[in-house]
Formats: C-alpha cells, structure tokens, sequence
C-alpha cells in the first residue's frame, strides 16, 4: 500500500520532523519507505491530513467507560461512589463484551493504536478486553486489577486467588500475537496485602512482565498508606520494598511526592504514566512535571478513563499545559508524550512511536483544511489545541486500517 500525505513525526520532547507531500509505502505491517516520489502510480490520496504517529495511552480503566463523568469531592470517595460498583457489573460476561467493544471502538476512532489497560478485578472481565482487543486488531497491555484487603466484599479477592487468575492471564495471553501483552495491575498499596505484592513483583521479574499500579495521587490515599505500612518511610519505599518497581513498572500519577521518593523511582527506571485531565477532575493536584524533567524519570501521558473525562489523547495533550501553573508545556513536547514518550516507557520506541521507515505502521490520520499553508510549528499548535478526533480520517494498526468504522469526516 502506497499513500500520499503529510508526516509529522516526533524526535524528542523538543523537535518534531514535517514532511509535506510524500509517499509513504507500507509493506504488511511496517513502514517500509517514505519519499518524495511514489514507486508507482497507484497510492491512496491523504495529501489533505497529516500522518502522525497512533496515539499512545498509558493508563486507562476499560471497566470504567460507562461512568466517565461522575462528580465526587475527591478520590476515595470517587471510588466508593461510583468506580467499585461499576467495576461489579464487569463480572456478567455479556456486560464484560459489551462495554469492550465500545472502549475500543471509542480507542480507535480517537486515533490511539496502543493503550495500557486495567480491567475490573475478574478473570472473564480481562478474557472478553483480550478477545475484543484481538478481534479489532488494536495494540493493548492489558491487565486484571488486583485486590486483595481493604476493598469491598464483591471485589476483593484472595491472594491466591488473585495471584493464580493473573498468572494464568499472563500465560495465555502474553504475547499471544504480536499485538498483545499483559501487565500485572495491583491496584494500589491501600488494597493489596504485602503478600500479593511481593509475589507479583518477584513474578514479573523472573518473567519480564509488565506491572502498573497508582502511586501518590491524593493527599488522602498517602496518609491511608502510612497507616497500613507505618514501617516504611515513604508510598514510594512501600512498592521498592515489595520489589514492584523496575524497568517495566508504570506507575499511575505520582503527584504528591517528595525529592527521596523520585530518587528511587529514577533509580529503579520506572516510569510514570501522567493524566492531567483525571488529576483536574478529581483536584488531586497538580502534578510536578518540571521537577520529574529535571530527574530524567521516563514519562508519558494518559486519559486514566473515568477519571479522566475522554479517551481524546488531543485532550490530554491540551490538558497537560492548562495543569502546569509555573511551565509552558510547547506543543512539541505534548505531542512527543503522547506518541514516542508513550513508546518509550513499554520500551517499544524502536517499533512504534514515530513514523519512520522500519518501524510499525501504527498512523493516525488528520484531515487539516489549508494542509499546504502550514508550518511545523502551526500544524502543532493546532494539533494542541484544536485536535479533536472529530478530524480523523484513517487509523492503522501495524499496516490494517478499520473500515468497519465511518470516521467523521471534517
């Protein structure tokens, strides 16, 4: 498949490539040329959209998508309001279905190809995520929600039980095609007994898996934490000891947080999942992005659905900047934590993430009116600040697009 666009590609946080009028060629699922000259006449014409790469989200709840929206005063609350009896209905199979194929559907059209996912806390609930995940033919890590204390009857689990469905998850769907994986998801410290974290992280050590979790995103879950652990100094120092950070831990928000605690996030290379439009929401605070730059912590961002109000990564972008207060987030680097950031933290930049000749062919495609007129740094700002997947032409995932889908035309 041959197609005629625009690119707009990330480097790093502060550069970005755009390239008007080429040729991209793809070759099954990579990108295998981009140039000026089409190798034949035949090419599908995307000269009005500009190509960039397939949205990343970091931290999602599928289980949640229904409840988008829902008011409360703070986290804690957010969750016995709303969040654990929406995450119940997630046990009937059929429900379970449903409300996948429409978080995907919903993915898809907003132009992310990849998404890091947390399911409610039943084994069928990550069954039916994985099977309609394979069935749109999306990239997804997908995890069940461990929780094993401190949680309410009709979620909580035994450790062994918990431990046992999460392994054999892992075991069937892990690299199951080359688009799926799981990840290993204790929800937070405050449910999760000492035991059950210590055997997940000593699991994905030996296994090389993925595991994501929440970590200091309210004033209220930290001091929750110190009283369930007064051993420990720190939230941070909770998970350390427990062996669940390293290189492919994500952790979720990591607002509150002190120069100690960064330290030994740095220092285990875990990475951090940022998602300003859930933080705003639920006013858990603003999270400390020049300080998190200025350690070389990993990071990207993410919609974390329901807190967040839209699985729009353009919304998280925008967002991103509004919830600085004292920095200027550029559009450069919204753009960079949304695409290539979000590749680098699963440690899949060298196979998605840009466009580039090699790499998957993971695009979303943007129909932009007066395409030809515009410059790097316009077509970012507009994608900052207007980007709305009402503008979304196309989507690919590594070489196959969804024509099932009628993507809004602009």
């Amino acid at each position: 498949m041959i197609i005629k666009t625009n690119v707009l590609s990330p480097i790093s946080p502060h550069e970005a490539e755009f390239r008007k009028n080429v040729f991209i060629t793809i070759n099954q699922t990579k990108i295998i040329s981009i140039s000026k000259e089409s190798a034949n006449g035949d090419f599908e014409d995307f000269s009005d959209c500009v190509c960039i790469p397939g949205l990343i989200d970091t931290h999602v709840h599928l289980s949640q998508f229904y409840v988008r929206g829902k008011h409360s005063s703070d986290l804690l609350d957010w969750l016995q309001k709303y969040i654990f009896q929406a995450e119940l209905k997630s046990k009937d199979e059929s429900y379970a279905r449903k409300i996948a194929e429409d978080f995907f559907s919903a993915t898809v059209k907003a132009g992310t190809t990849t998404a890091v996912i947390y399911t409610a806390p039943f084994k069928q609930a990550c069954e039916s995520a994985f099977e309609i995940a394979k069935d749109f033919g999306v990239r997804a890590i997908i995890g069940k929600t461990m929780m094993d204390c401190n949680s309410p009857d009709f979620l909580r689990e035994s450790t062994e039980k918990s431990l046992k469905e999460s392994i054999e998850l892992f075991e069937k769907w892990n690299k199951s095609t080359p688009l799926l994986e799981y990840v290993f998801s204790p929800r937070f410290a405050p449910v999760c007994s000492s035991k059950l974290m210590k055997s997940v992280g000593e699991f994905a050590r030996k296994n090389n898996a993925y595991i994501q979790t929440h970590l200091s995103e309210n004033p209220d879950e930290i001091k929750l934490v110190k009283k369930l652990f007064p051993q420990f100094d720190s939230y941070t120092e909770v998970y350390e000891k427990h062996g669940i950070l390293g290189e492919k831990t994500i952790l979720g928000h990591v607002i509150h947080i002190s120069e100690k605690e960064l330290n030994i996030i740095k220092n285990t290379n875990s990475k951090i999942a940022h998602c300003p439009d859930s933080n705003f929401f639920l006013k858990s605070g603003a999270f400390p992005y020049e300080r998190i730059k200025n350690t070389g912590i990993e990071m990207a961002l993410a919609s974390d659905v329901a807190a967040g109000t839209s699985l729009s990564m353009f919304n998280v972008m925008k967002m991103f900047n509004y919830r600085q207060d004292n920095y200027v987030v550029s559009p450069q680097e919204a753009f960079y934590y949304a695409t290539l950031g979000g590749a680098k933290i699963l440690g899949k930049d060298n196979i998605i993430g840009s466009v580039e000749i090699g790499k998957e062919a993971d695009l979303t495609f943007l129909k932009i009116p007066d395409i030809a007129e515009k410059n790097k740094d316009t077509l970012l700002s507009e994608l900052l600040y207007l980007g709305t997947e009402k503008k979304i032409k196309a989507v690919f995932v590594a070489g196959k697009t969804f024509p099932k889908f009628n993507f809004q035309k602009y």
